[in-house]
């Protein structure tokens, strides 16, 4: 079965999904990582933060990408880290 809803309708919706409700803005995983925005920032320049996502000028971190680069950084000793 199909369901035709106007397209005016489409329009005046506002947009949400679970993805976009969970996005993290870099000011509040800064905060949450005990880090300035500016470190972020770094780490997305030179690649060693967590994968974002960019929507025009726009930067957001999908909670998952933020788990999977904790835990890759996840150490057993000091003389694991590399330096």
């Amino acid at each position: 079965m199909t369901i035709y809803v106007p397209f005016s309708t489409l329009l005046d919706s506002p947009v949400s999904t679970s993805l976009l409700d969970s996005l993290i803005t870099p000011a509040t995983l800064a905060a949450r990582l005990g880090m300035t925005q500016r470190t972020l920032s770094e780490k997305r320049i030179t690649g060693t933060g967590p994968a974002f996502i960019r929507t025009g000028k726009s930067v957001r971190y999908r909670p998952e990408a933020v788990d999977r680069w904790l835990i890759s950084n996840e150490h057993h000793s000091t003389s694991e880290e590399v330096r």
